[in-house]
């Protein structure tokens, strides 16, 4: 009788941590969803390049972000993933560094659609509170 129980305790515990590793199996596939270099546009007025790459480490996503419409308005911003709920995608961050004087240090935030090897969404700085259209593809 005893035995039974302790291999009903082994069982339940195996059954246990079973399920409290299924989140950290299922978030492996959303982190490989992201990880790399995305290139496209940023759209305000007129499209400009822009580029998105992610990196990971200790499980926190890295991201730093650049667009230049011209050489006077330009942009580098760097934060983390906040949300990931694949496939809405969403970060936060600040200006490095910006040609709008006072920008730099500045919040920044994207809030992202991946589908496959496109990713589409807004980017929204704290500077002026206007979403801007943004458009990117994976690179390999």
């Amino acid at each position: 009788m005893m035995l039974r129980g302790l291999l009903l305790a082994v069982a339940a515990a195996l059954i246990g941590l079973d399920t409290t590793c299924a989140p950290a199996l299922a978030q492996e596939p959303a982190r490989t969803m992201v990880l790399g270099r995305w290139e496209g546009k940023v759209t305000f007025g007129e499209s400009a390049p822009a580029v998105l790459e992610f990196s990971g480490s200790a499980g926190t996503i890295t991201w730093t972000y650049s667009f230049k419409y011209d050489p006077v308005l330009w942009g580098d911003a760097e934060g983390t993933v906040t949300s990931f709920s694949p496939p809405v995608l969403e970060l936060a961050g600040a200006w490095t560094k910006h040609a709008v004087a006072g920008a730099a240090g500045t919040r920044v935030k994207f809030t992202l659609t991946v589908e496959g090897e496109q990713m589409k969404g807004t980017v929204t700085a704290e500077m002026n509170n206007t979403p801007l259209e943004i458009s990117l593809t994976r690179k390999r």
